[in-house]
C-alpha cells in the first residue's frame, strides 16, 4: 500500500532550539527562490536554469539577509555590511541586478539579487555572480573603532534549453529524410485499401529538456499512429517518434496536415499521397438490354417453370488504373448455378472486362434466393420456380391458423423459464412434388432486443422435424414442434424460416416465481484494520433460472473520512457475481464462491449489498436487501515501521510509518539509548503533536491514505564525546511510541550502531 509523507516541522524547530548554533562562513543567508520552489544556498552554490526554448527568459530571485555578528553582552546581533563589489562573469545570457555599491545592511536587513537566463544557443553555458563587502562593528565604550573585516561570497550559474530539428522516415524502410517547417512529407503511390506509414522523428539537438504540446494529424485519408501523449518532455540528445498512415480506400490525390506545437511556436508539415487500383463495375446482360448493377443489388432472374432453366450474363469490367485480381467467382442458392466461367483466380487488366453466366433451374415452386460472389463483391441473386405450392399453417390451443410468407406466428403466453409449444404444418396444394431443404427458428437481435446469454437455453427451437430435405406430394402435409422458452418479461420476437419462407414469431413472458431467500457466509461483525478477508452468498434453495448479480461495498467512516483502500480485492466497491440454475452458491471472477476485500485504516462501518437479475434482465433484488456489517473499531495507533533516513556525524533524521483508524496521534515518545561509557543528558523527547497531525489529517492530501502516514523527524546533536568520534555515535538506539485517546502503541527500535 502506498503511504503519506510529511514532515513534522513544529518537532524540526523545538529540536533546533535546543541543538548547538552553526556559525556561517559569511555574515549572510542566501535563499533562492525559482517560480515556487524556494531553497537556501551556500556561498559556491550553483544555481541551474532551464529555458522552455531559445530567447525565451527563466528568472530566479536570490534573497541575501544581513545576519550581523552575536553580541554575547546583550545577546543581540550588531555590525553593519557594506557591499563594495559586484562582478559578474561568464556567458552575456546571464543578467543580474543586484545592490548598489557602497550601500549598508545592518542586521537582518535583506537585498535581492535578480538573475536572468535568456539563452542564445541550445548548448550550456555558465556564469557566475561575486559579490563583495566589508563588515564593521560598532565602536566599544574605550572609543577605540575596531578595523573591518572584508570578504566575498560567490554564486555559480549554468544554463541549458533545448532546440528542435524534424526529419521523416518515407515508407517502407526509406533513409531519414532531413524536414524544415512547411516542407511536404510525400508518401510513394499506394494501393487502395492499403495502409503505409511514415515515421516523424522529432529531435532535441539542444542541452537541456523541451516540451512538445501536442501533435495534430489532419487532412485527407491521413491519420495519426502511436502518437505520444500531450505535453511530452523530450531531454536533450534525445528523440521523439510518431506515425502518419495513409489509408486510401479509392483511387485519389490526398493531402493533410501535421502541426506540432512547442511552447514558444507551432510547426506545420503538408502531407501528400496518392493512390492506384482497379475499380470494378458490373452489368446484367439480357434479352432486353444491359443494365448496370451496384455489389449488394440484387439480380432477378426471369420467372422459370420447373424444368425449364433460365440465364443471365454477367460482365465484369475493371475501369481502375492498375490491374485488380479476382480471387474467385462462385454461386449458392437452391437452383443456381454459372457456367462459361474464366478459370479462377484471375488478374483483370485496366480497361478489359470478362463475362459468364448465370442459370437459374428451380427445383421447387416458389421464389429462391441465393449469393452470387464476384472477388469480394456480394450480390442477391432471386428467381421463382412455378410448380407446385406450399401453404403453411400452425396449430395453437387446439386452433388452427393459416399463414402465409411473412405472417406472425402467436405463441400462448409463459411463465419466465417454462415452456409453451404449437404444431406447424406444411401442405402441398399443388399438382407436382415440392420439398423442403431447411427450417429454422431464431430470436431476433435487433435495436431494443433483451440480452441473451451464451449460457441461456434457446428461446424459440424446433423440434420433431422430418428428414430434410424432405418432399412432400400433392395434397401431403408435413409437420413439426416450435417450442418458446421465455428468458424475460415482455413481448418477444424471432424468426421461423422454412427454405426461402420467412414467419415471424412472438410470444410474452410472465413474471418468474420468486427467488429464495438468500445469507451471507464467511467475515461478520468486528474486523481489524489493514486486513484481507472474505465473504460469499449462498440461496436458502436452488434457482430454476441463472442468476447474475452485483455486491456492492459501501463504507460509512466513524471520523468523517472515507477510505479508498476499503474495496474488493480485485479492485472497486462492486464485484460481479453468479449463481447457476438449480444451484445456490454464488460465485465471483476466477470461479471462487469467496471474495476478498481490504478493511483499511480507517475506523467505520462495511456494508455489503446484493443485487440479483436472471439472464434475461429480470431484476429479482428485494425491495429492501438485507446487508452484511463490518465495522472497523476506533483503536490506539499502530507503529508499521521506524527508520533512519539520514545519519551525518551531528545529526539523524527518523521515518515513522504507521497509521490510527481514528485519524488522530496526540504524542509521539522518543526514547534515545546511549553507547556504553558515553553520557547523554537528554535520553527521551516527549512531542506534543495533536495540531500537526490534526492539520494532515484534514488535508486533501491524506484523504488518499485512510489513517495512514510517514513522519519525518530530524535531530541535532551536540557536546562532548568520550569514546566515539562524532557526536552522533553517542546513541546506540532509538525507541519510539505513539499516543491518541484511544491508548498507546506497541514500541518499535531501530539500532544505529
Amino acid at each position: 500500500m502506498s503511504r503519506a509523507h510529511f514532515n513534522l516541522l513544529s518537532t524540526a524547530l523545538l529540536l533546533a532550539a535546543t541543538s548547538a548554533a552553526q556559525t556561517p562562513t559569511i555574515p549572510f543567508s542566501l535563499r533562492v527562490q525559482q517560480g515556487t520552489t524556494v531553497t537556501n544556498a551556500a556561498d559556491g552554490a550553483v544555481i541551474a536554469f532551464q529555458a522552455e526554448a531559445i530567447g525565451r527568459p527563466a528568472d530566479a530571485t536570490v534573497n541575501v539577509t544581513h545576519l550581523g555578528v552575536l553580541q554575547a553582552s546583550n545577546n543581540t546581533f550588531v555590525g553593519t555590511a557594506t557591499i563594495t563589489a559586484l562582478d559578474i562573469s561568464g556567458s552575456t545570457d546571464f543578467q543580474v541586478v543586484g545592490p548598489e555599491v557602497n550601500q549598508t545592511f545592518t542586521p537582518n536587513q535583506t537585498f535581492t539579487l535578480s538573475i536572468r537566463y535568456r539563452p542564445t544557443t541550445s548548448l550550456r553555458v555558465t556564469g557566475a555572480v561575486k559579490i563583495s563587502y566589508s563588515e564593521q562593528l560598532p565602536t566599544p565604550p574605550n572609543g577605540v573603532a575596531p578595523k573591518p573585516t572584508t570578504g566575498s561570497f560567490t554564486l555559480n550559474f549554468s544554463g541549458v534549453a533545448p532546440e528542435f530539428t524534424f526529419a521523416y522516415l518515407p515508407p517502407p524502410n526509406g533513409n531519414t529524410t532531413p524536414l524544415n517547417p512547411n516542407e511536404t512529407i510525400v508518401f510513394p503511390v499506394t494501393n487502395v485499401n492499403d495502409t503505409p506509414t511514415a515515421t516523424v522523428v522529432i529531435t532535441n539537438k539542444g542541452s537541456g529538456p523541451g516540451v512538445v504540446n501536442s501533435i495534430a494529424v489532419a487532412g485527407g485519408a491521413f491519420t495519426a499512429g502511436s502518437l505520444p501523449p500531450a505535453l511530452a518532455t523530450v531531454e536533450g540528445g534525445k528523440d521523439l517518434r510518431f506515425a502518419v498512415k495513409y489509408s486510401p480506400l479509392v483511387i485519389e490525390t490526398s493531402r493533410g496536415t501535421v502541426r506540432i506545437e512547442f511552447v514558444d511556436r507551432t510547426v506545420t508539415f503538408n502531407v501528400l499521397g496518392s493512390s492506384q487500383g482497379p475499380v470494378f463495375t458490373y452489368s446484367v446482360i439480357q434479352s432486353s438490354g444491359a443494365a448496370a448493377v451496384l455489389g449488394g443489388d440484387t439480380i432477378t432472374l426471369p420467372d422459370t417453370p420447373l424444368a425449364t432453366p433460365t440465364s443471365v450474363v454477367v460482365q465484369v469490367q475493371n475501369t481502375g488504373n492498375a490491374d485488380g485480381r479476382i480471387a474467385s467467382i462462385d454461386v449458392n442458392g437452391a437452383g443456381f448455378t454459372l457456367t462459361e466461367l474464366p478459370f479462377a483466380p484471375l488478374t483483370l487488366i485496366a480497361g478489359s472486362s470478362i463475362t459468364f453466366t448465370v442459370n437459374f433451374n428451380p427445383t421447387a415452386p416458389g421464389r429462391v434466393s441465393g449469393r452470387l460472389r464476384i472477388g469480394a463483391d456480394i450480390f442477391t441473386v432471386t428467381g421463382n420456380g412455378l410448380g407446385q405450392t406450399l401453404i403453411y399453417a400452425y396449430v395453437a390451443g387446439g386452433v388452427t391458423t393459416p399463414v402465409q410468407n411473412n405472417s406472425s406466428v402467436v405463441f400462448t403466453p409463459s411463465a419466465v423459464g417454462q415452456v409453451s409449444t404449437l404444431t406447424f404444418q406444411i401442405t402441398n396444394n399443388g399438382t407436382a412434388p415440392g420439398s423442403v431443404n431447411s427450417i429454422s427458428v431464431n430470436q431476433n437481435q435487433g435495436a431494443g432486443a433483451p440480452p441473451v446469454s451464451a449460457s441461456s437455453v434457446s428461446i424459440f427451437s424446433v423440434s420433431r422435424l422430418p428428414a430434410l430435405p424432405s418432399s412432400i406430394g400433392p395434397g401431403e402435409t408435413v409437420a413439426f414442434a416450435v417450442t418458446f422458452t421465455p428468458q424475460s418479461i415482455g413481448n418477444v420476437n424471432g424468426v421461423l424460416r422454412i427454405d426461402g419462407q420467412t414467419f415471424p414469431v412472438s410470444g410474452v413472458g410472465n413474471p418468474p416465481a420468486a427467488m429464495a431467500d438468500y445469507r451471507f457466509t464467511g467475515v461478520s461483525g468486528a474486523q481489524a484494520p489493514l486486513q484481507q478477508v472474505a465473504t460469499g452468498l449462498t440461496l436458502a434453495s436452488p434457482y430454476p433460472l441463472n442468476l447474475t448479480g452485483v455486491l456492492t461495498l459501501t463504507f460509512t467512516s466513524d471520523v468523517f473520512s472515507n477510505d479508498p483502500a476499503v474495496q474488493f480485492a480485485s479492485g472497486g466497491r462492486t464485484v460481479n457475481f453468479s449463481i447457476p440454475a438449480g444451484t445456490t452458491q454464488a460465485v465471483f471472477p476466477n470461479n471462487s464462491t469467496t471474495m476478498s476485500l481490504q478493511t483499511g485504516t480507517v475506523a467505520g462501518t462495511i456494508t455489503l449489498t446484493p443485487s440479483f437479475v436472471t439472464d434475461g434482465g429480470i431484476n429479482l433484488t428485494p425491495a429492501t436487501p438485507p446487508s452484511q456489517n463490518l465495522t472497523i473499531p476506533q483503536s490506539a495507533p499502530r507503529l508499521l515501521s521506524v527508520q533512519v533516513s539520514a545519519h551525518t556525524a551531528s545529526s539523524l533524521t527518523l521515518l515513522i510509518t504507521g497509521y490510527a483508524t481514528s485519524r488522530s496521534i496526540t504524542q509521539i515518545d522518543v526514547q534515545f539509548t546511549p553507547v556504553s561509557g558515553e553520557t547523554v543528558s537528554t535520553t527521551k523527547l516527549t512531542l506534543p503533536v495533536d495540531a500537526s497531525f490534526t492539520a494532515w489529517y484534514q488535508s486533501a492530501a491524506s484523504q488518499a491514505f485512510g489513517s495512514q502516514f510517514t513522519v519525518t523527524l530530524p535531530f541535532n546533536f551536540s557536546g562532548d564525546v568520550t569514546n566515539v568520534t562524532n557526536v552522533s555515535d553517542t546513541i546506540q538506539s532509538v525507541s519510539v511510541t505513539l499516543t491518541n485517546r484511544q491508548g498507546v502503541s506497541s514500541s518499535q527500535s531501530v539500532n544505529l550502531r
